[in-house]
C-alpha cells in the first residue's frame, strides 16, 4: 500500500436531507483477505445516485447515512489482499457492484446478482465518489490495457441496458425501450447492436435525449405528444412489440409498455420507482399473457461477457452517450447535470 496515502475525501451522504452530501475525510481502507484496492480512474453518475441525491422513499430505507456513495467505476488495483492471485498490481479493472456470498441458493442457481446475503457496493457500503476503495477480486473485472476509463466505468450501466434486453428475444424481434435515461440509450444502441429487427424508443418531453436515440439507431421516436400505445399497435400490425423493457420509473411508462406489448410478449422492467407501489394495469397483464420480468443488475458473468464482445467490436457508441465528463472536484455539477436531464452519461474522472 505505499502508493496511497493515509486519508483520502470523499463524496458522503451524510444529512437525512434532499442532496445531503459533503466532502469529508475518510481513512484509506485496507484490502481484507480476498479483495483489492483500487485507485480511482472515473465514476460515472447513476439513476440510483439521483436517488439518493433526493433521498426518496427508497433510497432513505436503503442507504445508511455516512456512505460513500458511487458504484459506476473502474480503476488500477494498487494492493492486493491476503490470498488474492487473480489480480496483479498495475492491473486495469472494471467493478460489478453486486457483492454476493457465493454460497447460497441464488449463487448455486447462476443468480449471485440476486444473492440472498448480497449487498450493493456504494448503496449499502462504501463506494467509490472516492479516490480509493476496496472490492472484493471476484467483482473487480479486468479491462484491456490502455482503455479509456470511461469505457470501464460505463459497464455497469451498460450491463443493466443488455441483462435487460435478454429478458426477451433480441435479434429479429420488435422491441421498444421505454426512459431514454443513459441505460435506455445503452439499450437503444444494443439492441441495434444485437439485431433487433425494429426499436422503438419512447420519453416524454427530454428533446436532448430523443435526438440522442435516433443518433444511437432508434428506429422510431415517441414522446409526449404521440399517442404511445396506438402508435406502437399501428407499427407492429396491431399485435404489439416482442420485447419491451422499462427503464423510466414512470408509473404510467410501465401502464403503457404492459398495453403494447403483444400477446405473450416479454416485458422486462428496470427501474427504481419513487412510490414502490405504483398503479398496475393487471387485468391487462394477465389476459396479455405477458412473461413480467423484473431486472436486477448483470448475469455474473454471461451480461459481462456478451458486453465485452460488444465493446471490443466496437459495437457500442459509448462517445455518444458519454456526454459530460468532469472532474470529480465537480460532484455536485454532475449530479444537477443529471437531474436536469440535459445529457446523456456523465462521467466524473479522478
Amino acid at each position: 500500500m505505499s502508493e496511497a496515502p493515509g486519508t483520502m475525501m470523499a463524496w458522503t451522504k451524510v444529512h437525512d436531507t434532499e442532496d445531503g452530501f459533503e466532502l469529508i475525510e475518510h481513512p484509506v481502507p485496507s484490502p481484507a483477505p480476498g479483495e483489492v484496492l483500487v485507485k480511482t480512474a472515473s465514476t460515472s453518475i447513476c439513476g440510483t445516485d439521483v436517488h439518493i441525491w433526493l433521498w426518496d422513499e427508497w433510497s432513505r430505507d436503503e442507504v445508511p447515512l455516512g456512505t460513500i456513495t458511487g458504484h459506476e467505476t473502474c480503476g488500477e488495483v494498487v494492493a492486493l489482499g491476503e490470498g488474492v492471485s487473480s489480480h496483479k498490481i498495475g492491473d486495469q479493472v472494471a467493478i460489478e457492484c453486486h457483492l454476493a456470498c457465493w454460497n447460497c441458493p441464488r449463487c448455486d442457481e447462476g443468480n449471485a446478482h440476486i444473492c440472498e446475503n448480497g449487498s450493493i457496493f456504494g448503496v449499502h457500503d462504501n463506494g467509490a465518489f472516492a479516490p480509493y476503495f476496496t472490492i472484493p477480486a471476484t467483482n473487480a473485472r479486468h479491462t484491456p490495457d490502455g482503455l479509456d476509463s470511461v469505457h470501464g466505468s460505463i459497464q455497469d450501466p451498460l450491463g443493466n441496458a443488455i441483462h435487460t434486453l435478454t429478458g426477451g428475444p433480441v435479434r429479429g424481434a420488435t422491441i421498444a425501450i421505454h426512459g431514454l435515461g443513459p441505460i435506455g440509450l445503452f439499450a437503444v444502441n444494443a439492441a441495434k447492436a444485437m439485431g433487433a429487427s425494429k426499436v422503438i424508443a419512447i420519453d416524454w418531453d427530454n428533446k436532448y435525449r430523443m435526438g440522442l436515440a435516433e443518433k444511437l439507431g432508434a428506429d422510431l421516436v415517441l414522446g409526449k405528444g404521440d399517442n404511445i400505445i396506438e402508435t406502437i399497435l399501428s407499427e407492429t400490425d396491431g399485435r404489439g412489440v416482442d420485447n419491451t423493457c422499462e427503464f423510466s420509473g414512470s408509473p404510467v411508462a410501465l401502464a403503457n409498455a404492459i398495453r403494447s406489448t403483444r400477446m405473450g410478449g416479454y416485458l422486462n422492467v428496470l427501474s427504481v420507482y419513487g412510490n414502490s407501489t405504483p398503479e398496475v394495469p393487471m387485468n391487462d397483464l394477465v389476459f396479455r399473457y405477458l412473461h413480467l420480468k423484473g431486472i436486477n443488475g448483470r448475469k455474473m458473468w454471461s451480461t459481462w461477457d456478451t458486453m465485452h464482445d460488444l465493446l471490443s467490436s466496437g459495437a457500442i457508441d459509448v462517445d455518444s452517450i458519454v456526454t459530460h465528463r468532469l472532474g470529480i472536484s465537480e460532484f455536485q455539477k454532475g449530479m444537477e447535470l443529471t437531474r436536469s436531464g440535459l445529457c446523456g452519461k456523465v462521467v466524473l474522472d479522478f
